[in-house]
């Protein structure tokens, strides 16, 4: 039995375990995810296996890291509002509404641009490439601490700037 085998017959629980770290909708696919990863970087299934089943804890871990990078690229969207309010109305987005969103996503650079240099390049970097914190940490020796606080600092500043614009935002793309 070859290793998508093997985690396709507990395709359920992965699905359930993906929605429960919070990808919603999104489960299926990140799921689907998951196994191209997996199939790619496991050259044994034997690495993986406890006992005659897949060690879940590696699966967990490997699902909860799909789940939070795909959180990560959009939380740029709830900057300026409560995450549940935008998780309503983001599957709603049709064709018509991508250079509304597009907009909307250039005024929060716009915005950012008025940061200090070094909090703006950090949000940039930060939301502009698939590094998460720790990445970034790493390539930049910047602290992890710092790299936090900076982008708090960015995302508290675009919160409270924008949350008009993005009301509004709100407002076109649900009529």
């Amino acid at each position: 039995m070859n290793l998508l085998e093997l985690l396709a017959a507990y395709h359920k629980e992965w699905i359930k375990m993906a929605y429960k770290f919070g990808a919603g909708a999104y489960a299926e696919d990140i799921v689907q995810e998951m196994y191209l990863r997996l199939n790619k970087y496991v050259d044994d299934p034997e690495r993986i296996m406890y006992g005659d089943e897949p060690n879940k804890l590696f699966v967990w871990v490997t699902l909860r890291n799909m789940v939070r990078k795909y959180q990560d690229k959009k939380d740029l969207l709830v900057f300026v509002d409560e995450y549940h309010e935008h998780d309503e109305f983001s599957e709603e987005l049709g064709r018509e509404n991508e250079e509304s969103l597009d907009r909307f996503l250039d005024t929060i650079f716009d915005k950012a641009r008025e940061m200090h240099w070094f909090d703006y390049k950090m949000f940039e970097l930060y939301h502009t490439t698939d590094l998460s914190m720790r990445d970034i940490e790493k390539e930049t020796t910047i602290s992890l601490r710092t790299i936090f606080t900076t982008l708090n600092k960015a995302k508290d500043y675009v919160r409270e700037n924008l949350y008009e614009e993005y009301q509004e935002y709100k407002k076109e793309i649900l009529n």
